[in-house]
């Protein structure tokens, strides 16, 4: 369950806030009129899964880019002029 508190409210009640984490519950900080989002304070909060990207049209001509191409060398750099 999570529940929208403005951030005076979240500062004014914090050991309460810090029970209710404790048991479980997820907390929505916002700010302002216009509901700001400040952060979200939970205990099992699970990162969002990156999206997972396509090369598009290097993909159609076979090319493929392992991460050792996305890093160069000074030298390397040098040679390209930058």
């Amino acid at each position: 369950m999570t529940l929208t508190m403005h951030i005076g409210e979240f500062k004014a009640r914090f050991s309460e806030v810090v029970e209710m984490i404790k048991n479980g519950m997820t907390v929505k900080v916002i700010k302002g009129k216009s509901g700001e989002l400040v952060g979200y304070f939970g205990k099992t909060l699970e990162p969002q899964k990156p999206a997972e990207r396509t090369l598009g049209f290097f993909k159609e001509q076979g090319v493929t880019i392992n991460l050792e191409d996305l890093f160069w060398s000074d030298q390397e750099l040098e040679e390209f002029g930058l």
